[in-house]
């Protein structure tokens, strides 16, 4: 006697609400059924065979809802209950039987049964218990999504823990194992050459493994293998496996292979929860990787700064003293001299040794700034006199460079408690910067006042208790200006407004940068204002007490 193959009848005439597989072994009971609950709105599949039912349980289509007999000459409803609930967690199963025994309510219950109808049942009855049903399926549903979704959360939280590569690529690995059920496992980095980051102690990828890899990366979907090795680990090859790739803003950023030793039946979901688990850790994997290299970039920059101070250590001691013997040796020469011709040859050595002394010394300074190493002394300084002096040393240069330098001193004069030496060394960058910047016959004006600190045009420093009154030097040139573009840079370290290679007007692009970190030790603040081809005006404010 040939198996009746499953029936599906025409479509039902009412919205669809669900899909329903009825098994009983008497036909006339599937029809009923079928009819039933189609009027009802629902798709309905029919078959006398459990081993039929069985076939379409495990196959591509997924019901919402087994209506079976309990009693069958192949197979118990109740075992088929168990296949079904195996398959899909959620399905809403009811048990027809005309034998309404306390043993056969009791392994109901255990195999999840939503509803047990004896029979003969109305088919008002049916529809119920098929509504009551397909309900608590809903809220199962909903209960398992809940639950996927504190899973999925926990594991992104364990996936953003950490930002080194390596302990997130096993952490990735295990929570990948968790949910699919694999033996062991690898995490790849770099499509184009990859590096495995995690696997299991002892575990091996094989050409066929990185092949599988290869290929998830090229069609960008998960991928499934059962054709050569794969990897290896405790001398046995693992010949099944999947792979998907790891995204990150629309770019892949590694690959997840997972082995196992037979051809694996990934439970309902597993596919999808790996789709999702990928688009979290691809993004994971990006940030680390972004960290690594980013430590490794800051690794690099703390051996260049710790190269450069040895350099200026260096610097101040082989350059300091010989230059020294140079100048002194010099300038007994130029003393000694009989003729203009060797005074002014030894004049301009002297001048250009002077310069690089002032160079050295500009960079031992900063280098103490950038070791903590300023120390302040708190000194009564008439800032008028400190102004004067600094314009008076460097009225030479101004002249040479036929600029008219002028000093505006302050009415009361300005007392202050600072640091002399670096407030006479403020002022005397800012007046050479202006003399080096100002073309021949240009105009160069040093003032200084006394401000509240209302009137400090937006410029004060904030999150701090502030001084009442502050002292103001302003530096005025008619020079060449600084384009707009480049302002915020111009109190960068080795940085000249200068088109070209040669730097025209000398120095190394020091100056400036000393200015704003002395005058932040200070507790002040400095600011530029300055249009192109029209000069420039550099302001230093300082508290009047500090």
């Amino acid at each position: 006697m040939s198996t009746p193959e499953p029936q599906m009848n025409s479509a039902p005439p009412a919205p669809f609400l669900g899909r329903i597989l009825v098994v009983d072994d008497e036909q006339y009971m599937c029809d009923v059924c079928s009819r039933t609950l189609q009027r009802s709105g629902y798709e309905v599949l029919t078959t006398c065979d459990p081993d039929a039912a069985v076939r379409l349980l495990q196959g591509e289509l997924s019901f919402d809802l087994l209506l079976t007999d309990i009693k069958m000459p192949t197979m118990s409803g109740l075992d088929l209950a168990h296949i079904a609930r195996d398959r899909d967690p959620a399905i809403a199963i009811i048990i027809m039987t005309g034998f309404a025994s306390k043993e056969n309510l009791q392994q109901s219950v255990q195999r999840g049964v939503a509803d047990f109808l004896p029979k003969p049942f109305e088919l008002d009855q049916l529809r119920l218990a098929v509504e009551q049903a397909l309900h608590k399926r809903g809220l199962l549903q909903d209960n398992l999504r809940l639950r996927a979704l504190e899973q999925m959360l926990a594991h992104s939280e364990a996936l953003i823990s950490t930002l080194n590569v390596q302990e997130l690529g096993a952490t990735l690995l295990r929570i990948a194992l968790e949910q699919s059920g694999g033996q062991f496992g690898f995490v790849l980095v770099n499509a184009e050459r990859p590096v495995t980051i995690a696997s299991h102690a002892g575990a091996a990828l094989l050409p066929g493994g990185r092949r599988l890899a290869q290929k998830a990366t090229v069609q960008r979907r998960l991928q499934h293998s059962g054709d050569e090795p794969l990897g290896t680990m405790g001398g046995h090859e693992a010949s099944y496996g999947i792979a998907t790739a790891l995204y990150a803003q629309g770019e892949i950023t590694g690959v997840l292979v997972i082995c196992y030793g037979q051809a694996p039946e990934l439970r309902l979901g597993a596919q999808e929860e790996l789709a999702l688990l990928a688009n979290h850790a691809g993004t994971a994997l990006r940030n680390a990787v972004l960290y690594s290299q980013l430590d490794e970039a800051y690794a690099r920059l703390k051996d260049l700064d710790k190269l450069k101070g040895e350099f200026i250590a260096v610097a101040s001691h082989e350059l300091r003293t010989p230059l020294s013997l140079v100048l002194g040796y010099t300038m007994m020469l130029r003393d000694q001299s009989t003729t203009d011709t060797q005074r002014d040859y030894l004049g301009r050595v002297l001048e250009n040794g002077e310069r690089i002394r002032g160079i050295v010394d500009d960079m031992i300074s900063l280098r103490h700034l950038d070791m903590g190493q300023a120390n302040l002394s708190a000194d009564q300084i008439v800032l008028g006199d400190l102004l004067k002096d600094a314009c008076s040393n460097l009225g030479p240069l101004a002249q040479e460079h036929a600029l008219t330098l002028s000093f505006t001193p302050s009415q009361p004069p300005i007392t202050l408690v600072s640091d002399r030496e670096k407030v006479q060394l403020i002022a005397g960058h800012l007046i050479s910067n202006a003399v080096r910047f100002t073309p021949p016959g240009g105009k160069i004006d040093v003032r200084a006042s006394l401000q509240p600190v209302e009137q400090l045009k937006g410029h004060t420093p904030t999150g701090r208790e502030l001084s009442r009154m502050w002292a103001v030097v302003e530096v005025e040139d008619t020079g060449v200006g600084i384009p707009e573009r480049e302002q915020l840079r111009i109190f960068e370290r080795f940085y000249q407004v200068e088109e070209s290679l040669t730097r025209e007007h000398g120095g190394i692009g020091l100056g400036l940068a000393i200015v704003r970190e002395l005058t932040a030790v200070l507790g002040g603040i400095v600011w530029l204002q300055s249009k192109e081809g029209q000069g420039s005006t550099f302001t230093v404010a300082l508290p009047v007490a500090s």
